[in-house]
């Protein structure tokens, strides 16, 4: 539990680095949490082979890269002590070449990481030499180096076949032995799930077997262990805490390895009557027996509720889930079961199973005395205090609420992303070559259309691409330009389709042929979440003025593929100069429809 708790958000969290966590391993003699690092094996397979190329590990603070270097010095021969040394360039001979490994290119001096790139620069370009490489530095650490380098055209070369490497993942100049490996781009769902199973499996909970508070399940920090790891019927709490974590990361908020570690032992250990807001075994009696067991619950730690409010606002895991709003968020349909549940038929059967039914964090003493006296009034009773209660149970509902009344429920609602489980399903159906929800496309186009011209239109199946008569992002666009078949027909089409990153884009094709590519805008959760409430009515710019701007700019490269298609056939002017404007007029039904009017020069 000791070294569990270093993992978690404390103020001396030593345990945070590879350096330091070998050596709490060999002190407390500890079996280490192993997990599954993405490039290992592609990086032992080059230096070892008979052509191998220098490396390059980028990715965020916490990401794994001293863990990547450690591992291949160690599976290539090298010397534990010799690495524990803390040199920060080591060098290894394998076969008849030399490696040389830079754990942290920011440790270097200025004028270390300038000779160290230089010869890097050199040995890259040159295919006879005998010198390779394994470098790790952060994204902003790596190009900063770069230009302090010497200017030599080596350098140059170098800088410019990193920076394509970094931003598009490829490079035109395959002359240059190099491959670089990005850490920050691994899903970090899937790295979650993989550390809920090595921290919830870990042999060191066998010392838990005689605890008088493990034989009267009386222990929180054991409970907490079963919900995170999916035992006793509490599988969805990891399914639906994988699923925050990849909206996060879709929306640009990544997760490091270093901080999923925090986020786990602070769900586990989580409450705020421990040190640092982190239980350990000698505090669970006093816990228990002062009735404040419910407050270590999991579903008020995955959000930082265990910690003071200015330090879980400044701890990144808590920053961004927090910004989801769970507990915040909510339906008349949710609070009326938490607030009159427990007296109304009508919902006395859901308010059995859903929370009558978890004695341990949903109908405890807390929660039911507070219910009571919420709904009885009277003078001196304090409501705000059963609104923090509400609030943990909006929480743990919607990590608990079971499949078949997702809908029902509407969970997302618990959410500030009402669209989330839309996004999730369509990333889901592209990822597997699945037929998309038939929703999800017709929204998408019905929002766009609304952006586009400003109107309350209804089409679905055509993208009314209009302009104010100029290329200004004009809120409203009476100019009909084209209208674009959503399904295929006549070389058109508007799609959803996966994009490298992971995510997926609205694709809008105009013409046959790889000539000109279909226009593309990617959708992360937010932009989803946009056009989502916007085909349901809500105005653009109020929702999110930066989404606006996003959508207005896909329109102006969407005009600017039309006109370019028009001078290519040739119809942009018509005979004796004339010129047919369309203006778009609405149906009852909503639907935009043209109106020519024809003007002669």
């Amino acid at each position: 539990m000791r070294f569990l708790r270093n993992y978690g958000p404390i103020p001396t969290n030593d345990n945070m680095y590879d350096e330091s966590i070998q050596r709490a391993l060999k002190r407390h003699r500890i079996k280490p949490i192993v997990l599954p690092a993405q490039f290992m094996q592609a990086l032992l397979e080059n230096f070892s082979g008979a052509d191998p190329v220098t490396q390059i590990i980028t990715g965020t603070a916490g990401d794994g890269k001293t863990y990547h270097c450690r591992e291949v010095w160690s599976a290539l021969g090298g010397d534990e002590a010799t690495w524990n040394k803390g040199t920060k360039v080591q060098t290894l001979a394998v076969g008849q070449r030399t490696l040389v490994i830079v754990k942290d290119l920011s440790e270097l001096r200025d004028e270390e990481s300038a000779e160290l790139i230089a010869g890097v620069a050199r040995d890259v370009t040159q295919p006879s030499s005998n010198t390779v490489y394994l470098l790790a530095a952060n994204h902003g650490q790596l190009l900063e180096k770069l230009k302090a380098a010497p200017d030599t055209p080596e350098v140059r070369r170098l800088s410019d076949v990193v920076e394509d490497l970094l931003v598009t993942g490829g490079t035109d100049d395959r002359e240059v032995r190099l491959n670089l490996s990005d850490l920050s781009r691994a899903p970090a769902a899937k790295m979650t799930s993989y550390i809920i199973d090595e921290i919830g499996g870990h042999e060191g909970w066998a010392g838990c077997d005689g605890c008088p508070a493990a034989r009267d399940q009386a222990c929180p920090i054991l409970e907490n262990r079963r919900r995170l790891t999916g035992a006793d019927g509490h599988g969805k709490f990891r399914q639906r805490l994988a699923s925050l974590v990849e909206l996060s990361e879709r929306n640009g908020g990544h997760f490091p390895v270093r901080q999923l570690l925090s986020l786990v032992a602070n769900v586990i250990l989580g409450h705020p009557d421990g040190r640092d807001g982190l239980m350990s075994c000698g505090d669970v009696p006093d816990i228990v027996a002062s009735g404040r067991a419910d407050l270590a619950s999991v579903y008020r730690n995955v959000f930082g509720e265990n910690l003071k409010p200015s330090r879980a606002e400044k701890t990144e895991p808590f920053k961004k889930l927090n910004l989801f709003g769970i507990g915040a968020e909510t339906s008349n349909r949710v609070d009326n079961l938490l607030v009159y549940g427990a007296d109304d038929p009508a919902y006395s059967e859901p308010y059995d199973a859903l929370v009558r039914k978890d004695p341990f964090y949903g109908a405890t003493a807390n929660y039911t005395q507070g219910q009571k006296a919420y709904l009885e009034g009277g003078e001196g009773v304090d409501r705000s205090a059963f609104l923090h209660l509400l609030k943990a149970q909006r929480q743990r509902l919607f990590f608990t609420l079971p499949d078949d009344l997702v809908a029902a429920y509407e969970l997302w609602d618990l959410t500030v992303f009402r669209f989330a489980g839309v996004y999730l399903e369509v990333a889901e159906k592209l990822g597997a070559k699945q037929p998309l929800p038939r929703a999800a496309l017709s929204m998408i186009v019905r929002g766009l259309n609304r952006v586009f011209t400003g109107m309350l239109v209804q089409n679905q199946d055509e993208l009314v691409l209009a302009t104010s008569g100029s290329y200004s992002q004009s809120k409203r666009s009476p100019l009909l330009d084209e209208l674009i078949s959503v399904p295929r027909q006549g070389g058109e089409e508007v799609s959803l389709v996966l994009n490298p990153q992971g995510g997926f884009d609205v694709a809008v094709r105009l013409t046959r042929g790889e000539i000109h590519p279909a226009v593309r805008l990617e959708l992360s959760p937010t932009r989803f979440e946009f056009l989502g409430r916007v085909a349901e009515g809500a105005l653009p710019s109020s929702f999110s003025l930066e989404c606006h701007e996003d959508i207005l700019a896909f329109k102006a490269r969407l005009l600017r593929e039309t006109e370019t298609r028009r001078k290519l056939d040739g119809d942009d002017v018509g005979e004796d100069g004339q010129l047919v404007l369309r203006f778009i007029e609405l149906t009852n039904d909503g639907r935009a429809t043209p109106r020519r009017v024809m003007v002669r020069a």
